[in-house]
């Protein structure tokens, strides 16, 4: 606890050391300090850390606790949490036999079920916060109190140059009547960190939140081409299901920013 305790007063100096980069993109950095630690730095989204608690309190999921949230000027700016060790599943899937990455899907299909048993009542981030939509940009709005509401804040995403019939095919393609579970809503395999054949962390939760049951399905499936097998193995993660959901999202996806 004293080398963490110590190691947490250094971390204005610690981040700004370029060698100690363990990821960068876009505007958010990722940065090691010591052994045990890592700062999440960069314009982040508010409710990461809580989420990560949460998790953490209500599932086995592996993922990092959190030490610290530093913001500035309203803004959540830096996050210092555990360093979890292991290789991103993207990275070593060549090197796994089908009976391996069979049980690794297996195992993240009981972590996902694990989020699915966690019902909301409302659609947004936790305590409650935005949702994060959108297809080539994030997109923030809510927090939505019925679906209805979220359907109409998806809507509200076509472009103005899509004509009448489309934005009714559009508006036809939403159904109001789903449970709201828990969702990661980003679920790929650089998100996985493996370990002796098994999840050591599941990592990113940035977009988690409360959703109507279909949108982990619909974002999942938007990762065909990490891996060519990869569908194969999502098939055991998320069983097909929600067909007429993910039709309709596809369609809306492609005439709205």
């Amino acid at each position: 606890m004293t080398s963490r305790l110590h190691q947490l007063s250094n971390i204005d100096e610690i981040i700004n050391k370029d060698e100690k980069i363990l990821h960068q993109l876009f505007d958010r950095t990722v940065t090691g300090v010591g052994e045990n630690l890592v700062v999440k730095s960069g314009k982040l989204r508010s409710h990461e850390a809580q989420t990560l608690r949460f998790i953490a309190e209500n599932t086995t999921i592996p993922v990092p606790n959190v030490y610290d949230v530093r913001w500035e000027d309203g803004q959540v700016v830096a996050i210092t949490m555990d360093y979890m060790s292991g290789k991103r599943l993207d990275e070593a899937w060549e090197t796994l036999d089908p009976d391996q990455k069979l049980s690794i899907a297996k195992e993240l299909h009981s972590y996902i079920n694990q989020l699915r048993d966690l019902k909301g009542d409302y659609i947004g981030a936790v305590n409650p916060g935005k949702t994060v939509t959108g297809r080539a940009v994030a997109v923030e709005g809510g927090p939505f109190d019925t679906e209805q509401q979220f359907n109409e804040s998806l809507l509200g995403r076509i472009i103005r140059q899509a004509p009448d019939l489309l934005r009714h095919y559009a508006r036809h393609a939403l159904s109001e009547n789903h449970e709201i579970v828990f969702t990661h809503s980003d679920i790929a395999p650089e998100k996985f960190l493996v370990e002796g054949g098994r999840i050591a962390a599941i990592l990113d939760w940035e977009d988690a939140g409360w959703y109507p049951e279909y949108w982990e399905y619909t974002r999942a499936f938007r990762y065909f081409r990490p891996m060519p097998d990869w569908p194969e193995y999502l098939t055991h993660i998320l069983p097909p299901k929600f067909e007429r959901e993910y039709i309709g999202m596809a369609f809306l996806n492609r005439i709205s920013y």
